[in-house]
């Protein structure tokens, strides 16, 4: 029911276009082309300055330029790969959430209840919508797929 719900939720996201600052990470990043080094990822910043660069913002995210990279070998500059993506990573997002919920609220009573509650209420809620809607949110959507694994992975 939350994957139905949150992909439901942030279907609209889908025709988007590139906005804002999709434009200077994902269209002029030369580290989501193909041709470029895959070590510049490691070496650039998320806008794909040199990390000793003066100019760079010093925002380190090679996880999210490499999953930029390989939608820009599937879909090129087209916008829909990338918001399918963030929509995918948010639901599965959403059903760990639930899962850590399930671990959190254990040996509660109601304990399925709060759960389908909190996974439903994470799964629509509006803070949500920059960083699912953006692509370059993806980097937060990633944050958060990464944490709840390894909160899973200790329980």
């Amino acid at each position: 029911l939350v994957a139905v719900v949150s992909t439901l939720c942030f279907l609209n996201s889908l025709p988007g276009e590139l906005v804002f600052d999709d434009h200077e990470v994902i269209a002029t990043n030369l580290d989501v082309r193909p041709h470029s080094s895959l070590t510049s990822i490691f070496r650039n910043d998320f806008w794909g300055e040199p990390l000793d660069s003066n100019h760079s913002h010093k925002s380190y995210r090679p996880a999210t330029i490499l999953t930029f990279r390989l939608n820009y070998l599937i879909h090129g500059l087209q916008p829909l790969g990338y918001h399918v993506v963030n929509v995918g990573m948010h639901v599965a997002v959403s059903v760990l959430f639930v899962s850590a919920c399930d671990v959190i609220f254990q040996g509660l009573t109601s304990s399925d209840s709060a759960t389908l509650l909190a996974g439903l209420i994470f799964a629509i809620h509006p803070i949500h919508t920059e960083a699912v809607a953006n692509v370059t949110g993806r980097a937060d959507v990633q944050c958060a797929l990464f944490y709840l694994l390894s909160f899973l992975s200790f329980t």
